[in-house]
């Protein structure tokens, strides 16, 4: 099958093109024909050396599958052969098949898209999962958004207007338009000294960390809740310093979480934006990883197979 493998961390043209042998699902697996793969800033700083160090090269990258299933591990009950999924997993999915553990797995609703779902599965899905899960934001709350414009962001925000929140959003001034798109968000230009003016926040989701995580942690009230996704070694001096609750946190790439995710892209409470959408092939992949190197583009790169 066709696959692209990293075989050393540096440049986008370390991304190969090869033809390995097709996987065969273990007991509690299945096996996906891949449709597409989205482009993550995780797989982005992977492929520079920036993540994964306990990772061993070489392999084939990649942390977003959505497909059609072809073949199922001998423990595998909740899913089928001809089963449209989508998941997160950790690398192996720039490539025609994937072999996915079932708890991954969430079932794709005939009404989304297969870019709409890949694009879902890593950045919008730890938004959700934040909102909904670590910070557990309710009625009335006022909650500030770091990184508003990200997938992980733009989620976030959406989610927390679901539950009735009132939500602030930071990102650059030329990104305010996309945010107020949402509904009623009040977007915060991330340039200027906000901690100044900003107080008495319910919960911060910090997407962004180290001087952003310092502000997140100065507009919380007392008892106030601070989730930062970049393991900031800050966390534990500034719950002290400012009488809050903060803590690091991850995407627990788990399936039911995923199908409460697309049960609300399926009902048009929560939109994913796609930027761009082009064939996979080692090109593409190349090109895609190198704009994301530049800059971050307002939703996401999805390569279809």
């Amino acid at each position: 099958m066709l696959a692209i493998k990293l075989n050393q961390f540096g440049g986008v043209d370390e991304l190969k093109e090869v033809h390995v042998d097709r996987p065969t699902p273990a007991a509690k697996q299945v096996l996906i024909e891949n449709h597409a793969v989205a482009i993550d800033p995780y797989d982005v700083k992977f492929v520079m050396g920036l993540m994964g160090e306990g990772d061993k090269l070489p392999l084939v990258p990649g942390s977003s599958v959505v497909g059609e299933i072809v073949a199922i591990g001998a423990d595998v009950t909740d899913f089928k052969v001809g089963d449209r999924v989508a998941a997160n997993r950790h690398h192996q999915t720039y490539a025609e098949y994937v072999p996915v553990g079932q708890s991954a797995l969430a079932k794709v609703p005939d009404s989304i898209s297969d870019a709409t779902a890949v694009a879902s599965v890593l950045g919008a899905a730890t938004g959700y999962q934040m909102v909904v899960e670590n910070l557990d934001i309710q009625a009335g709350e006022k909650v500030l958004i770091q990184g508003g414009s990200g997938s992980v962001g733009s989620a976030a925000i959406q989610a927390a207007l679901n539950r009735g929140a009132e939500v602030y959003a930071t990102s650059s001034p030329a990104h305010f338009d996309y945010l107020e798109s949402f509904g009623d968000v009040h977007p915060v230009d991330y340039h200027t000294a906000y901690e100044k003016d900003l107080s008495d926040f319910d919960a911060v989701l910090d997407t962004v960390g180290g001087t952003t995580t310092v502000k997140s942690a100065q507009v919380l009230k007392a008892g106030g809740r601070l989730v930062n996704l970049s393991s900031d070694p800050q966390l534990d001096e500034l719950s002290e310093r400012y009488h809050i609750t903060a803590k690091s946190a991850y995407l627990f790439g788990k399936g039911a979480l995923l199908n409460d995710l697309f049960a609300d892209i399926a009902a048009g409470r929560i939109t994913i934006k796609i930027a761009d959408t082009k064939p996979f092939n080692q090109a593409n992949l190349q090109a895609d990883h190198a704009l994301m190197r530049e800059e971050s583009p307002v939703g996401k790169l999805v390569l279809e197979f």
